[in-house]
């Protein structure tokens, strides 16, 4: 059987300010239902590094998406004879939709799961959790994290090529996005976090299938939040292109309606996922430290390196 060997904890996490008990996790292994609960409770704590960086994402997300969707939505609304030449249009422009959309998922990815980690760190430390202070911390990483993002994007098209694999590209590009957290944490390179972040979430076998497992349960539960939004803010939508415009934009071809109509759809497929993208921000975090906790004894070292810390200060 091979050893996981791995840097002395508690690496790239500060002393505990107010104790084990009160600290930003339980200093032990966590249950599949405290790493979900915990998720939404970071969110809640710290909306301002998890919830406020999402809405940011999301904001240059539209702001690149809405062009596209409108060339897209005015090919399919125009008749014209070049009807070749628009279907060519028309596969390239949704291809560069999709490139933008996926690459502009995982970089919202690697950002809020990278400031909610920051935000844990402020917490232990007892320091201030805000945004301000969160981005200020995050700042100087900021190119490393971009880079990281790219890297991740491709790895999660050449794992989605592979056949059946690529079925479960949400699940192992999950799993790869620890690597932020080691980044955050650990101050690691990029090929020493990708890396590190494959050793932290699968240890061992069993601990593999278990962070894939929780993966998928994380999953179905931002799938849900995301459609209970989704559904009504396209209902909204339509019924307010259809109030402004009075007709089909896609039988009319106005572009005022058609550009109403792209900003309509995308602000109902966007914005719940500042909810899912703070969600899994959450959830990456505790699965970095759970998966210390169980592979490094990063419980004990944590919880010893703050209470050497509190006695060298009460001297």
């Amino acid at each position: 059987m091979s050893t996981v060997t791995a840097p002395a904890p508690p690496v790239g996490l500060p002393p505990l300010a107010a104790g084990p008990s009160s600290g930003p996790v339980p200093l032990r292994p966590l249950s599949v239902g405290e790493i979900l609960d915990g998720g939404m409770d970071l969110l809640r704590r710290h909306p301002g590094p998890t919830l406020g960086v999402a809405s940011v994402m999301v904001c240059i997300q539209l702001l690149i998406s809405v062009p596209l969707w409108w060339v897209v939505t005015s090919l399919l609304s125009r008749e014209s004879s070049s009807a070749g030449t628009d279907f060519l249009l028309f596969l390239l422009t949704l291809t560069l939709a999709s490139v933008v959309a996926s690459l502009g998922s995982t970089v919202a990815a690697v950002m809020t799961s990278a400031s909610a980690a920051i935000a844990v760190a402020q917490e232990a430390a007892g320091a201030p959790a805000t945004l301000a202070a969160v981005w200020a911390r995050m700042r100087p990483v900021l190119g490393r994290l971009t880079v990281l993002a790219l890297a991740l994007t491709g790895l999660n098209t050449v794992i989605a090529a592979i056949p059946v694999i690529g079925y479960f590209v949400p699940l192992f590009g999950g799993l790869m996005r620890l690597s932020v957290l080691v980044m955050v944490f650990e101050g690691a390179s990029i090929g020493t976090a990708l890396k590190r972040g494959m050793q932290v979430g699968g240890g061992t076998g069993a601990s593999l299938f278990r962070q894939l497992g929780i993966r998928l349960l994380a999953g179905l539960v931002s799938g849900v939040v995301w459609l209970m939004l989704f559904l009504p803010l396209t209902l909204i939508g339509s019924l307010v292109v259809e109030a402004v415009v009075g007709d089909d934009p896609l039988v009319s071809g106005d572009h005022g309606a058609l550009l109403l109509l792209s900003i309509s759809i995308a602000v109902a497929y966007y914005l719940p996922l500042v909810i899912v993208w703070a969600f899994r921000s959450g959830i990456d975090t505790l699965l970095y430290l759970d998966g210390r906790m169980r592979t490094e004894a990063l419980d004990v070292e944590w919880g010893l390196a703050g209470r050497l810390a509190r006695r060298g200060g009460a001297r």
